[in-house]
């Protein structure tokens, strides 16, 4: 090699690596500012903030218990006042399904109402509905009222299984503003017959 050669190399470099340091420089610094930086100076007034992490999109224990708790309301409101029409409001899938079949049989053709109220003793969750899956939850609850009431308000008989505990796994979809139940399985060993939907 020239010594011209080797001169040129022992001072290109030391440039050579300046560029590519002020080029990662340049870069990371373009980084911050695009996607997190300072969002005081970045992010113009009234702009939507950048979208939250993947995780940030999962549903917390609290939102999953507001969310079964909203939704089982609906239904016993529902199985209070029996409606086929309004089934699409609270349930979709296999739960509108199971929840059409039991209105129809257990209420409306023997014209009777229900009124249920369950007890949540736990709950956890199997899919915390992350980016747009759906939640589903292991729920042990327990029923502690389940009149079914005659027309002029008279309660004709109650399920037996007041009292007992069932655990269930549960999963429901957003649907727009709200939450729909889309399918209840047992996970007991012989389900209860008087376990509805």
């Amino acid at each position: 090699m020239s010594q011209m050669s080797a001169r040129r190399l022992r001072i290109g470099g030391p440039l050579l690596i300046a560029v590519v340091l002020l080029a990662v420089a340049f870069g990371a610094a373009a980084a911050v500012v695009h996607f997190g930086g300072n969002k005081s100076s970045s992010t113009p007034s009234g702009a939507a903030p950048a979208p939250p992490t993947a995780t940030a999109q999962c549903l917390s224990d609290s939102q999953a218990r507001a969310i079964w708790t909203d939704v089982n309301g609906r239904l016993d409101a529902l199985v209070l006042h029996p409606d086929l029409s309004k089934i699409g409001g609270v349930a979709e899938g296999t739960a509108a399904v199971d929840m059409q079949q039991y209105i129809q049989t257990k209420l409306l053709d023997p014209k009777l109402t229900e009124r249920e109220r369950e007890r949540l003793d736990s709950l956890s969750i199997v899919q915390a509905g992350c980016n747009g899956q759906p939640l589903t939850l292991r729920v042990t609850e327990t029923l502690v009222q389940d009149d079914y009431l005659a027309a002029d308000g008279h309660v004709d008989h109650q399920d037996p299984a007041v009292g007992t505990a069932s655990h269930l796994l549960e999963s429901f979809a957003r649907s727009g503003s709200t939450w729909k139940v889309t399918s209840i399985a047992s996970l007991d060993q012989t389900p209860n017959p008087g376990t509805t939907v």
